[in-house]
């Protein structure tokens, strides 16, 4: 369960308030897989927008972006996963740091809603903080450096 203190310390944080909000199931997206030969990896792409509502802002991740799902190295890929039952975190967050929807959202907020967001797909706490971390750590130089990729006809399963 979300816990409604971080929530308001987020919205705090993001909007220079404290909000009351209704706490929002995540979504579940119905998605689809493409293999990128150049990249060597597997791209996520929903062919319906995602909507996150989180306090006052609605982050909408367009139809047929793609995403590598969680950018985790393939030596920890076995602890890790790169397509967990959670990869709807992971794909707001590579929309936030490809477009950056809001410009209230700096690079911290854009991780404290990917942080959030872990949390209401009912990820463990440790595990939550692990990815976190690794995230605040090691994905400092991709904040708005690439254009967001959309999938296109040719894309498929």
């Amino acid at each position: 369960m979300v816990n409604h203190g971080d929530i308001a310390y987020l919205c705090s944080a993001v909007f220079g308030s404290n909000h009351n909000f209704l706490t929002m199931t995540p979504p579940s997206p119905d998605l689809h897989t493409y293999f990128d030969d150049e990249l060597g990896e597997r791209l996520f792409w929903s062919a319906d927008p995602i909507a996150y509502d989180h306090c006052e802002m609605l982050v909408v991740v367009p139809p047929k972006f793609l995403s590598d799902g969680f950018s985790i190295p393939k030596f920890f890929r076995g602890f890790f996963g790169k397509a967990p039952s959670y990869i709807g975190a992971a794909i707001l967050h590579d929309w936030l740091y490809k477009k950056r929807p809001n410009k209230k959202i700096t690079r911290k907020a854009a991780d404290k809603l990917f942080l959030y967001w872990m949390k209401a797909y009912g990820v463990g706490s440790m595990r939550r903080r692990l990815i976190y971390w690794a995230v605040r750590t090691g994905a400092r130089k991709s904040w708005c450096v690439k254009t967001p990729q959309f999938a296109t006809d040719n894309h498929h399963d």
